[in-house]
C-alpha cells in the first residue's frame, strides 16, 4: 500500500535520495526499516524508555483501505465508547495516519453500530394550526378536546380505604375555556358519565380531540353504536360528534389539552396544598380550579385605564371576567327575553371579534422547529424508538405508509418491525437510511 500510494517517496527512500520538495512527507522524514516498511524518524530518537513503534511509527495514508481497517480494529477495541481522541491515541502506540482525526472521524460515521446509538429522530417544521382552533362560534366549547389527570387521593370515612379520583379535562380549542369534572375511575363508563354532565351543562361539541387513550377509543365505539340503532337514534344526546384521535406516543400533538393539565394540576395544588380531602370538596377545588384558569387572560394587559380589559375564557361562557358576578342592571323599559337574547348575541359577537385581533395574531409565531426536514418515505429503514429497550438496541423497522397533514409534511406513520405494525408520530423514529 505504501510503495502504490507514496511512490515516489518509496522510490527515493529505496534509492537512497532526497524527497521531492513537494511531498507531503517531509515533516515527518520517513526511513525504510529491515522489512521495508516506511516509517516515521522523528525527534523521538533518544526516547528509550518508549518502544519502537511509538517513537518510530509506520506512516499511513488517508482514504485507503488499509487505513480505514486498522481504523476500523481499534475503533472496535475501545467498544464503539472511545472518542476520537481516546481513539487517536491507541493509533498513535503504532501509527501515524496524515490527517488521522478526519479519518477516525469519517469512520465514526460509518460504523453501522455507532449510527444506531447515535441516531437522531426525525423532526419537521412546526405544523399550522389546525382548522378547529381557528373557527369561531356563538358558543364556547364547540370543537373540543379532552385529556385525564391525576389521581388524587380521597378520604371516604374513618376506617375505609382511600380511593383514587381522576380529573377529567374538557377544553375548548378557540375560547381555550376549561371544564372539569371529577372521575371515579379511568375505565370507559367513568368517563361516559363525565361526557354526559359536561355535554348537559355546556353543549353538544361538534368535534371532540383526544390521546389514543383507549377509554377514549373504547367510549367512542359505543357511542356510534348507540347512535346506529334507530330506536335511540333521534334520542341520544351525543350524535353528531365527531371524534379524531391523535397518534399513539405523540404528547405534542395533543399540546393544546396537555398544557391545560399542566394548568390544573398546579390550581388544584395551590388549593389544596397538604389537605386531606374527600370526594365533596375535591369536586370543590376543582370548580375553584376551573373559575381560576377561566378568568386568566388571554390578551395584553394595558396599563391604561381606559383601554378594554383583556380578554379571558369567562368572557365566552357568561359575558365577564370571572370572580365576582356582575351587578344587576336596573332598567326602566320592561324586560323583554328575546331582546335580551339578541343582547347576548352581540356581546359574544364583540368578544369573538376581539378574539380574531387580539388573540388569533399572538398565535402566529412558531415556539420551536423552525426548518424544513426531508420528509420520511415509505421504504426508508428507521429505529423505532423504545422505553424498553436501551438507545443501542432498539428495533430495525421499515417504513409502510405515512400520512401527511394539511401542509403536506409527514408528521406520523406505519412501520414494520418483525412482524408486528405500529403507527407512531415521526419524533419516535430514528432514520438511518433514507431513499
Amino acid at each position: 500500500m505504501q510503495r502504490k500510494v507514496f511512490k515516489e517517496e518509496y522510490l527515493s527512500l529505496a534509492n537512497h535520495k532526497q524527497l521531492p520538495t513537494s511531498s507531503k512527507l517531509l515533516g515527518l522524514c520517513p526511513k525504510l526499516d529491515s522489512e521495508g516498511v516506511m516509517r516515521s524518524d522523528g525527534r523521538l530518537t533518544y526516547a528509550e524508555f518508549l518502544p519502537y513503534d511509538i517513537r518510530y511509527p509506520i506512516i499511513l495514508p488517508r482514504k485507503n483501505w488499509v487505513t480505514k481497517l486498522i481504523v476500523k480494529h481499534h475503533h472496535e477495541l475501545g467498544n464503539h465508547c472511545a472518542g476520537t481522541n481516546q481513539t487517536l491515541s491507541l493509533l498513535s502506540t503504532r501509527f501515524w495516519i496524515i490527517s488521522a482525526r478526519e479519518e477516525i472521524i469519517e469512520w465514526e460515521r460509518e460504523c453501522t453500530i455507532c449510527k444506531r446509538r447515535k441516531a437522531k429522530v426525525a423532526q419537521q417544521i412546526m405544523a399550522p394550526l389546525p382548522q378547529n382552533r381557528l373557527t369561531t362560534s356563538l358558543r364556547a366549547f364547540t370543537k373540543t378536546a379532552v385529556d385525564f389527570g391525576g389521581p388524587f387521593i380521597t378520604m371516604q370515612g374513618r376506617g375505609r380505604p382511600r380511593q383514587k379520583r381522576y380529573l377529567c379535562l374538557f377544553t375548548c380549542l378557540a375560547s381555550r375555556a376549561i371544564h372539569l369534572e371529577m372521575a371515579y375511575g379511568l375505565d370507559v363508563d367513568s368517563f361516559v358519565n363525565a361526557l354526559s354532565r359536561m355535554i348537559n351543562r355546556r353543549g353538544i361539541p361538534e368535534e371532540m380531540l383526544s390521546d389514543n387513550g383507549t377509554n377514549f377509543v373504547a367510549a367512542n365505539k359505543e357511542l356510534c353504536e348507540l347512535y346506529k340503532d334507530p330506536k335511540t337514534k333521534a334520542a341520544v344526546a351525543d350524535k353528531g360528534i365527531k371524534w379524531t384521535f391523535n397518534p399513539p406516543y405523540a404528547p405534542h400533538f395533543g399540546g393544546v389539552f396537555e398544557i391545560m393539565i399542566k394548568s390544573a394540576k398546579r390550581a388544584i395544588t395551590a388549593i389544596l396544598k397538604n389537605a386531606e380531602v374527600n370526594d365533596e370538596e375535591l369536586m370543590t377545588a376543582f370548580c375553584g380550579a376551573e373559575a381560576l384558569i377561566n378568568s386568566r387572560p388571554l390578551t395584553y394587559q394595558s396599563a391604561s385605564v381606559k383601554d378594554n380589559i383583556p380578554l379571558t375564557p369567562n368572557h365566552f361562557l357568561h359575558g365577564q371576567v370571572g370572580g365576582q358576578f356582575a351587578p344587576e342592571v336596573i332598567d326602566e323599559v320592561g324586560f323583554n327575553p328575546k331582546k335580551r337574547w339578541r343582547r347576548i348575541q352581540e356581546l359574544v359577537r364583540h368578544f369573538w371579534n376581539r378574539w380574531l385581533q387580539e388573540w388569533v395574531p399572538s398565535l402566529s409565531p412558531r415556539q420551536k422547529w423552525f426548518r424544513l426536514k426531508t420528509d420520511v418515505k415509505p421504504g426508508d429503514t428507521v429505529l423505532l424508538v423504545s422505553s424498553d429497550t436501551p438507545r443501542g438496541q432498539w428495533p430495525l423497522g421499515r417504513v409502510l405508509e405515512v400520512y401527511r397533514s394539511k401542509d403536506q409534511h409527514v408528521r406520523s406513520l406505519k412501520l414494520q418491525v418483525g412482524d408486528k405494525q405500529y403507527i407512531r408520530p415521526i419524533v419516535k423514529v430514528c432514520p438511518l437510511e433514507l431513499d
